[in-house]
């Protein structure tokens, strides 16, 4: 075969719904460039910038990983008999349970891995939008996911230690402390550096956009206070990009994306995530109940306080680890595709 009947193929088996991710990929820097502005410009805007943002950004993101189970499906008819379907929600769960006893055993290696794990899932998740976006291969070099993935995890830790270190320590108890300056500070380093090599490549690709995508997303997190940019950060671009590429994922919603109807697909999507996401803030209303209940004595009282938040992180990390073994699937598909 032709090197040209080759690409004819490859257009064949692409989901119809480009105009989609280009459409949702808009939201994300809109949003963060504003937050940027908005601290800029308005004085008192960073007191704005309790958790009550973050908390509310994680809310609205929460669904993109609702459909995890059926995503398997989506992409191979093979995950489609039930004993497999079966196998692959005990491996979900178990793996979920695993992570959520690290977590409680060894706070600070887990959540130095789970921070990896954070660079490469926000950076290979983007790499893989644009690649769906634009309709080629994906190529993910080291440098392009460090750059793409870096500034959300990286820069609030090494450039906002006063806000950052008490939600770290919260997690993770002495994690603060083990997070070295100089640790930071390489880390910074090495993310700063992925982002001008990128920037320098994309500019040579003449791919302007790229690069004030990435501009914005570094000035984001340099500039506007962690809680509020992870926020943002998390709702209006990784959760968003996400659930676009899910949508054109599901066969069911291709007529609906080829016509450029976009109310289907929503619809569906919003009637497969509704239970499992109520389930899972069920789930996390009930740890957190539980978890801050009245302590035995004084002595504990300082421990309870901080359990609730600990608890609810470590299963929130154990639902994020499954959930990034599948989104490296649907990545996978579109690098086969």
């Amino acid at each position: 075969m032709t090197p040209a009947a080759r690409q004819v193929g490859r257009s064949v088996r692409r989901p119809p719904g480009d105009w989609l991710l280009r459409r949702v990929g808009h939201s994300g820097p809109i949003v963060l460039a504003g937050l940027a502005c908005l601290d800029l410009l308005v004085p008192n805007a960073r007191a704005w910038a309790g958790t009550v943002p973050l908390l509310v950004g994680l809310l609205i993101g929460l669904p993109h990983g609702a459909v995890d189970h059926l995503v398997p499906a989506w992409i191979s008819a093979q995950a489609r008999s039930l004993r497999i379907t079966i196998g692959l929600l005990l491996g979900y769960a178990g793996t979920a349970a695993a992570t959520v006893a690290l977590f409680l055993w060894a706070p600070v290696p887990a959540l130095t891995g789970f921070l990896i794990l954070a660079v490469l899932h926000f950076g290979t998740g983007d790499v893989a939008y644009r690649a769906e976006r634009d309709g080629r291969a994906p190529v993910r070099p080291v440098l392009a996911v460090l750059a793409h993935g870096g500034p959300p995890v990286v820069l609030p830790i090494a450039l906002w230690p006063g806000t950052v270190d008490p939600l770290l320590d919260a997690v993770a108890p002495g994690a603060a402390t083990a997070f070295t300056p100089a640790g930071r500070l390489i880390g910074l380093s090495v993310v700063l550096l992925a982002v001008v090599l990128t920037g320098l490549r994309e500019l040579a690709a003449r791919r302007g956009a790229e690069v004030a995508e990435l501009a914005i997303l570094v000035a984001a997190f340099a500039l506007v206070p962690p809680p509020l940019a992870f926020g943002g950060y998390f709702a209006a671009w990784h959760s968003a990009r996400h659930v676009a590429r899910l949508l054109r994922a599901d066969p069911a919603n291709s007529h609906h994306l080829a016509a450029g109807r976009l109310g289907g697909p929503i619809r569906r999507f919003a009637r497969q995530a509704t239970l499992p996401t109520v389930a899972a803030l069920a789930g996390l209303l009930v740890l957190v109940h539980v978890s801050a209940s009245p302590s035995v004595g004084p002595a504990t009282a300082g421990a309870s306080e901080e359990a609730p938040f600990q608890l609810v992180f470590a299963v929130l990390a154990g639902l994020t680890v499954p959930h990034a073994a599948v989104v490296n699937r649907l990545d996978a598909r579109t690098a086969a595709r």
